[in-house]
C-alpha cells in the first residue's frame, strides 16, 4: 500500500530532496544562470560564429549586443560552443575578448557524433553555412544546431 504523503519515510524524502537540489545544479551547468564573472568585452567574430551554428539567433532578432551579453558568461558561452565546455572560466573570459581565430582547437570529439552539419572555424566566422559537411576534421568548429543554446531567451 503506498504511503501518505506526510507518512514517507527518512530516507525516501532525503533522497527527494537531493534529487530536486540536483536539477538546480544541472540547470546552472548547461547556462540557465549566470556565472559570478563576466568577460569585459566580446569580439564581434564570436557574435557571428554563434549566429552561424545557431542560426535561431539572428531569426529571433537578438541585436550585437545582447547576443555579447550572453556570451560574455562563460555558462551561456559553454552552452553555445560545446567544444569549449572543458575549458575553465577565466580561459573562456580571456578567449572571447579576442578574435575567434585565436581561440585554441576545439575538442573535436564532441562533434564526432552530431547529425548536424558541421561547419569549420572559417564557415562559422564568415556565416558560410551553405557548405557545411558532415566529416569532422580538425579545424570543426560546432555543428549548425536548431533552436537557441541553453538559457539564450
Amino acid at each position: 500500500m503506498p504511503y501518505p504523503l506526510f507518512q514517507i519515510p527518512q530516507a525516501a524524502a532525503l533522497t527527494l530532496v537531493l534529487a530536486v537540489a540536483c536539477v538546480g545544479c544541472k540547470a546552472r551547468e548547461l547556462g540557465a544562470n549566470y556565472a559570478d564573472t563576466q568577460a569585459a568585452t566580446v569580439d564581434n567574430t564570436w557574435v557571428t560564429a554563434v549566429e552561424s551554428c545557431w542560426p535561431a539567433v539572428a531569426h529571433q532578432g537578438y541585436s550585437t549586443d545582447t547576443v555579447k551579453h550572453y556570451l560574455a558568461d562563460p555558462l551561456h558561452f559553454r552552452a553555445a560552443f560545446t567544444a569549449y565546455a572543458s575549458l575553465g572560466d577565466n580561459m573562456l573570459l580571456t578567449m572571447v575578448a579576442a578574435p575567434v581565430n585565436n581561440a585554441p582547437p576545439t575538442d573535436t570529439s564532441v562533434l564526432a557524433h552530431s547529425v548536424m552539419p558541421i561547419l569549420t572555424r572559417a564557415q562559422a566566422i564568415t556565416g558560410n553555412t551553405n557548405s557545411a559537411g558532415r566529416e569532422v576534421g580538425p579545424d570543426s568548429f560546432c555543428a549548425i544546431q536548431p533552436g537557441l543554446p541553453v538559457g539564450f531567451r
